[in-house]
């Protein structure tokens, strides 16, 4: 069953020291949250990250797999293409091999949701005033996955 999944970041929560960090996770059917609702990370480089999979989902053949990190390497989201718009999401915690749960999503839901973050992360930082080379990464690959055809 194909199940909603959005990439969320409160963008209240963003604050920037030497890295921007916010709130950041998956949602899963508007209440199942990974890691957790609160999970404050380095958003912009994770955004980033999940752009370049994503793109690798959209491009790879089925049967192929990407991983959606955290930086926290014991959180990790793992992307398989099965079939030529489902891409079925295994999140794993705390280096275990033991699936806590899995979710078949679409992979264009999946690309127009973290699009739709990004770009709102993007004026956030705007508005802040708090480009950096990180934050054009992000700018430039955001570009790139919007003109990407699906």
């Amino acid at each position: 069953m194909i199940k909603e999944v959005v990439i969320e970041v409160d963008l209240v929560s963003l604050e920037k020291r030497i890295q921007i960090t916010g709130n950041i996770c998956f949602t899963i059917d508007y209440h199942h949250y990974f890691p957790e609702q609160d999970w404050s990370d380095f958003v912009v480089i994770i955004l980033s990250w999940w752009i370049k999979s994503c793109k690798g989902i959209i491009i790879s053949e089925i049967g192929r797999t990407y991983n959606f990190d955290f930086i926290d390497g014991s959180l990790i989201v793992i992307a398989k293409k099965i079939s030529s718009d489902i891409a079925e999401l295994s999140f794993y915690e705390n280096n275990s091999s033991k699936v806590l749960f899995k979710a078949e999503c679409s992979i264009n839901q999946l690309r127009d949701s973290l699009l739709s973050t990004s770009k709102k992360v993007l004026r956030a930082i705007d508005r802040e005033k708090w480009q950096d080379d990180d934050s054009e990464e992000l700018k430039d690959l955001v570009n790139s996955l919007d003109k990407y055809p699906f």
